[in-house]
């Protein structure tokens, strides 16, 4: 069943995010055309150099509104198909909440995924016949990228893997607490969509705060107690707050959902 959930989510998702798509590889061929033809006559010009900093500015905010566009649209997916007059159809399928709770988010974080692979791909084109000296940077950065993962896995094996788990962890938890945060807004009566809001700025809120409070804390236990133990801690951290978020909307859309009020 998940399957099918997974086929149906990704067909809405992307037939509304490949219009994105399209318009961010089409800015990214129009704006290096456009840079290829100032920066061929310009001859420095102080006007010249300021239009191709506006292309430049509006290619990164289309790659933004892509990324953040597949976000959304996955976001808007979970809320519509289930706390809606769509949920009375979801709710009606023949799958449990688990199944529906797994299906959105697969498909959500596929779409995310599709989405930075456009980027890439769209700042390839974007970047091709660049100056050499912005080449040769990104070459070197891509190297050394490539150089300290190498000697990470050949010196240390396994902080590779707890690094790999943090960030299997780490992925779906944003999608998993704003999808929880939109659960729970569900339970109120009325004006539902200021108070999920406002329940939503508070979260992120918080963690930003206690992130930032335990960033010098982990550091610390990296360099003078165990990286492994450091490691680990985020694991745990990250599973607890995904596993409390699974659950709550498992909860809720369960016992819960009231679609009338």
């Amino acid at each position: 069943m998940v399957g099918k959930l997974l086929k149906h989510e990704l067909y809405a998702l992307f037939r509304v995010l490949v219009f994105f798509a399209a318009a961010v590889l089409l800015f990214a061929v129009t704006g290096r055309i456009l840079i290829f033809i100032v920066a061929s006559q310009s001859n420095g010009s102080e006007v010249a150099d300021a239009f191709l900093i506006i292309i430049v500015m509006f290619y990164m905010f289309a790659i933004f509104a892509l990324v953040f566009g597949a976000y959304a649209l996955g976001v808007n997916r979970f809320y519509k198909t289930l706390f809606t007059g769509e949920g009375y159809m979801t709710l009606s399928l023949p799958a449990t909440p688990v199944q529906l709770i797994v299906g959105k988010l697969l498909s959500s974080l596929i779409a995310v995924f599709a989405a930075f692979a456009v980027s890439v791909l769209s700042m390839l084109i974007f970047l091709v016949g660049w100056n050499i000296d912005v080449m040769q940077m990104i070459y070197q950065t891509l190297g050394a990228l490539g150089e300290t993962i190498s000697q990470l896995i050949s010196l240390d094996l396994l902080s590779f893997f707890e690094r790999l788990l943090c960030y299997i962890f780490e992925i779906p938890m944003f999608l998993l607490v704003v999808f929880a945060v939109i659960s729970v807004g569900q339970l109120f009566n009325s004006h539902r969509k200021p108070i999920t809001f406002a329940i939503l700025i508070g979260v992120f809120f918080v963690y930003d705060i206690i992130s930032t409070a335990l960033m010098p804390q982990f550091m610390n236990l990296e360099t003078y107690v165990s990286v492994h133990l450091a490691n680990w801690i985020q694991i745990l951290i990250y599973a607890a707050i995904d596993a409390g978020s699974f659950f709550l909307i498992r909860y809720i859309i369960k016992n819960k959902v009231n679609l009338i009020a």
